[in-house]
């Protein structure tokens, strides 16, 4: 970093106040105790609380020191899910090309095995997602979408006073957008590229 950088860097540190553990907490969104297992774990204290004195923290310091522990937390669970994965294929004797194929009934049953390890562990940090649970958002997602294009064209009818063929055309470019939507996932769960999505305003080829 530049001397001029850290001058900056040294200024907005020094305008900033410090602030107890509620304040801290109200600005991570967090709960006080998670701020203490924070500073447990090693975040930055400015003012060293205890026997009735508060701790205090310095906003700037206690952000950069959670981005890095952050980081840091996803290249270890990373490097656990491809040791993990390496040593699953060492387990089995198995190969890149060999994986699927060749297996005894008993390696069968150690990859299904180790699999299902593995996706509960993903599963539990939130990096598997069950999708009937992906299914029921998109369904939630898309009838609020639908909803709020079923009652555009009323909305613009009382705000903008239109004509009655002004709010049919509103209604059929609404309609387009939804048959196109449609067909968006229609193709996407058969596995196939969409075919012949039209523009909603003029039916052109998009």
């Amino acid at each position: 970093m530049s001397e001029e950088a850290e001058t900056a860097d040294a200024g907005a540190a020094v305008g900033e106040p410090l602030l107890n553990r509620s304040q801290l907490a109200q600005i991570f969104n967090v709960s006080e105790n998670t701020v203490d297992k924070w500073r447990k774990k090693g975040m930055p204290v400015e003012t060293e609380g205890g026997n009735g004195v508060a701790y205090e923290y310095q906003y700037s310091a206690c952000e950069e020191w959670r981005v890095e522990t952050e980081a840091q937390a996803a290249e270890e669970r990373k490097a656990a899910d491809d040791f993990v994965a390496q040593k699953r294929m060492a387990f089995l004797n198995l190969g890149k090309k060999d994986q699927a194929a060749g297996l005894t009934a008993a390696q069968r049953k150690e990859l299904a095995q180790a699999e299902l390890v593995w996706m509960q562990a993903a599963r539990q940090r939130g990096a598997l997602i069950h999708v009937d649970e992906v299914v029921e958002l998109l369904d939630q997602i898309f009838g609020e979408f639908r909803a709020g294009l079923d009652g555009h064209p009323d909305w613009l009818e009382r705000e903008f006073s239109l004509t009655g063929d002004q709010v049919e055309r509103a209604v059929s470019y609404n309609d387009g957008i939804l048959r196109s939507v449609q067909a968006k996932i229609k193709a996407a769960a058969l596995g196939e590229d969409p075919a012949q999505v039209l523009d909603p305003m003029d039916g052109r080829l998009l």
